[in-house]
């Protein structure tokens, strides 16, 4: 997918099937209050990036929400999801890198990509169709997270991706 999107011009608008890598996150769990995020990062010990193609996530609360890149070091306060699964969207591949993982507050760096100012349950940010992009480069992740409410909050979110196998030089 790196190629289809390298330099700054997406010359097709589709998956690169011709790649092996390709993945689906997802994960979900609760808060009783307050602060609630979800996070997928990459976690290859190479140089190796993750390129996100979509994003999708949803809450049981409408609330003040924020697409965020977290920088490394992470350093989150975990909450135990409820549910949280990695895998290949192949079935007889191996599963590409990436973590996820719940947070109940992020002391660490991180870059807003998206803010909700109004209350909303969720949304979806698809940059394979040429509005967002965001690669993932070791160490780095993407979350949603904000404030679900003073309510119980429950938060899902899905993070379809590509170990990215085709890095390819900047261009001159």
């Amino acid at each position: 997918m790196a190629q289809l999107n390298s330099r700054g011009t997406l010359t097709r608008a589709r998956w690169d099937y011709f790649e092996h890598s390709n993945g689906v996150s997802s994960i979900f769990g609760s808060v009783a209050t307050g602060f609630i995020g979800a996070y997928f990062a990459n976690n290859s010990t190479g140089a190796t990036a993750i390129d996100i193609y979509t994003l999708n996530w949803s809450a049981s609360v409408a609330g003040q929400f924020f697409i965020t890149l977290l920088l490394p070091p992470l350093i989150l306060t975990p909450i135990t999801p409820i549910e949280s699964h990695i895998f290949a969207l192949a079935p007889d591949v191996a599963t590409p890198p990436g973590v996820n993982g719940m947070f109940s507050a992020n002391a660490g760096a991180f870059e807003t990509y998206v803010r909700y100012s109004a209350a909303t349950s969720g949304d979806e940010l698809a940059p394979i169709m040429g509005s967002y992009f965001a690669t993932l480069p070791p160490g780095w992740a993407i979350s949603i997270n904000g404030f679900g409410s003073p309510n119980p909050c429950e938060l899902a979110m899905t993070v379809w991706y590509q170990y990215v196998t085709d890095n390819i030089a900047p261009a001159p």
